[in-house]
């Protein structure tokens, strides 16, 4: 371990040696060990990156349930200038999106050239970090030991958590972290609906039918059910018929016959008044 990735391209660029560095803490991804001063953690992460050349100020934001946390580890990381964002458990992916979210507005704040070390392993935050290393912010990163693809190829310099934690040095390129077989794969992906599905899920489903994934299925009955819907819609939108005629709180097979029916009337009324007569 030594040098970062690359020898001399882990260390910082001239642009980036003063500049501001973020550090945005996935508490509950990254635990504090049980054999960690907590206490000295703040310090090390800047020695970490004093010693790849980031020099400039250091702020660093935890995020996480901190009802979770001992509260002699919560005093301590307060106490050396950790911000603890306490986000409730059981709400999915609440920690993410609050980090995200606060990412996004310190890009707002502070214009690159600046520094954002992300301590996280969730690939979530893979193209947000995209998005900003193309605006000329340098991306790093802390990991735990199983490493997510996306979020390696956003960071400049990547650390192992524990080897961060205790000051050393990230990765070089000669080393790797243990690829996640579900590194592709996340939990967040059900929060980012793609297009397709989203038009899947306007299509009608069978009421008759308890498990609505079954209305999906082309079976005789839910094709009538669903060509008499097309149907009444037809019938909605032509021009011919008159607002009076629509009836929408009615079937739809009601509307046809009486659609039908009236195209009877005028004869029948013409023949009771040539009797009349």
């Amino acid at each position: 371990m030594g040098g970062g990735r690359g020898s001399g391209g882990g260390r910082a660029e001239a642009q980036y040696m003063s500049a501001k560095i973020s550090v945005w803490w996935d508490i509950e991804n990254c635990h504090v060990p049980r054999d960690c001063d907590p206490h000295a953690i703040a310090q090390n992460i800047s020695s970490a990156l004093v010693k790849m050349n980031y020099c400039g100020p250091v702020s660093i934001s935890a995020y996480g349930d901190t009802h979770r946390i001992n509260s002699a580890v919560q005093q301590a990381l307060s106490s050396t200038g950790i911000a603890l964002n306490h986000v409730p458990a059981g709400v999915k992916d609440a920690s993410d999106k609050k980090i995200l979210v606060d990412m996004l507005f310190w890009a707002v704040d502070n214009a690159a050239p600046a520094n954002y070390l992300l301590i996280s392993g969730d690939r979530d935050f893979s193209n947000a970090l995209h998005q900003l290393r193309m605006r000329r912010y340098n991306i790093l990163l802390a990991q735990p030991q199983r490493a997510s693809a996306p979020l390696l190829a956003a960071a400049k310099s990547v650390w192992l958590w524990t080897s961060l934690l205790a000051g050393g040095p990230p990765l070089s390129e000669g080393e790797s972290l243990q690829p996640d077989s579900n590194s592709y794969m996340s939990s967040s992906d059900s929060l980012q609906t793609p297009l397709s599905n989203a038009t899947q899920l306007k299509q009608p489903v069978d009421s008759y039918s308890e498990n609505p994934y079954l209305a999906s299925q082309k079976s005789p009955y839910t094709a009538r059910v669903y060509d008499n819907k097309q149907k009444g819609k037809n019938i909605r939108r032509s021009p011919s018929q008159t607002n009076g005629s629509m009836t929408t709180s009615a079937p739809l097979w009601t509307q046809e016959d009486q659609h039908n029916t009236n195209s009877h009337q005028p004869a029948i009324k013409a023949k009771q008044f040539s009797n009349a007569t």
